[in-house]
C-alpha cells in the first residue's frame, strides 16, 4: 500500500468516526490535565507544607472540607428525617447510630467529576450561555446524586457490610457516573451544535 493510499485509508477512517475519535481525544486531554492538577495541588494524604505550593493547596483543601461539609449535612438531613439519630464527627465522618460510621474523603466528593463534566460540555461548539447553565446545572444534580449515593453506602454497610467495598467501588459510584454519561448525552443531543458534514457534488 503506498502512501497515498495509507493517508487516504487513515482520512476515511477518521471521517467514519470522527464523534467517537474526537470524543476519546476529549476526555483523554480532560483526564490528563486533571491528573497534572492533582499533582500540582497534591494528595490528600500529602501534608500541605509538602506540597509545591503550600498556600495553593491550602485553598485548595479549604474548598474540599466546604464541599464536604454540604454533603454531611445534608446527609444527616435524610437521616434526621427518617427517625435516625446521627452525628457528623471532625467534619469528615457521619455516624449513624445503630447503622455505620462514613468517612467522606476528597474522592468521595465528586469535584473530579465536576471537572470532567463541564470540561466536556465546554469542549463543544455551542452557545457560551448554554454552556454555564448547563454546567451549573450538571453539578448541582451530580451533588444532589451524590448525596444518594452517600445515603445508599450508609445502609449497604449496615444490611450488607460483607459487600461495601464492592457496593462502594462499583454500585453506588457506577450509578453516579451513568447518571453523569446521560446527562452529557443530552447535552449532545440538544445544545451541542456539531458541524455538519461536506458532502461531495
Amino acid at each position: 500500500m503506498s502512501k497515498n493510499n495509507i493517508v487516504d485509508h487513515v482520512k476515511k477512517i477518521y471521517a467514519e468516526n470522527r464523534k467517537i475519535i474526537l470524543f476519546i481525544l476529549r476526555v483523554f486531554i480532560i483526564y490528563l490535565s486533571w491528573k497534572f492538577l492533582s499533582w500540582f495541588l497534591g494528595e490528600e494524604s500529602t501534608p500541605i507544607d509538602e506540597r509545591i505550593w503550600p498556600w495553593l493547596s491550602s485553598g485548595w483543601e479549604a474548598f474540599n472540607d466546604s464541599m464536604r461539609i454540604v454533603l454531611l449535612n445534608a446527609t444527616q438531613m435524610w437521616f434526621d428525617f427518617v427517625g435516625l439519630e446521627s452525628e457528623i464527627i471532625n467534619n469528615y465522618r457521619i455516624w449513624v447510630y445503630g447503622y455505620a460510621v462514613l468517612g467522606v474523603g476528597n474522592y468521595c466528593i465528586g469535584i473530579q467529576l465536576w471537572i470532567f463534566f463541564a470540561a466536556l460540555i465546554v469542549s463543544y461548539s455551542g452557545k457560551w450561555y448554554n454552556k454555564i447553565w448547563f454546567s451549573i446545572m450538571g453539578i448541582i444534580l451530580i451533588n444532589l446524586i451524590n448525596i444518594v449515593r452517600l445515603i445508599g453506602v450508609t445502609y449497604a454497610a449496615h444490611y450488607y457490610p460483607e459487600y461495601i467495598q464492592f457496593n462502594h467501588d462499583y454500585v453506588f459510584n457506577g450509578v453516579v457516573y451513568v447518571f453523569t454519561f446521560f446527562m452529557w448525552i443530552w447535552w449532545v443531543n440538544k445544545f451541542a451544535e456539531t458541524k455538519k458534514p461536506i458532502k461531495d457534488e
